[in-house]
């Protein structure tokens, strides 16, 4: 069954910290392993298929937040 995207977008948004570090110098994203365990990964070409599942993949802080002012409510 697939998460709602605002499930989705608070399970990034712990992340938050990491996944900027790692915006501020290459395209990364939340990943999610067999495992279930999740993960931030940086330097994520584009148009290619992962083995990982795919939570969420940004270009740079600025598509970061236009993903939570789209998914999470203010109060979050």
């Amino acid at each position: 069954m697939t998460e709602p995207m605002t499930e989705i977008a608070a399970l990034i948004k712990t992340f938050d910290k990491e996944l900027r570090q790692e915006l501020a110098t290459s395209r990364s994203g939340v990943f999610r392993r067999e495992t279930g365990e999740l993960y931030v990964r940086s330097n994520v070409p584009l148009g290619q298929g992962y083995a990982e599942e795919v939570l969420g993949i940004f270009a740079d802080p600025a598509d970061l937040d236009f993903f939570y002012k789209i998914y999470l409510s203010k109060d979050d």
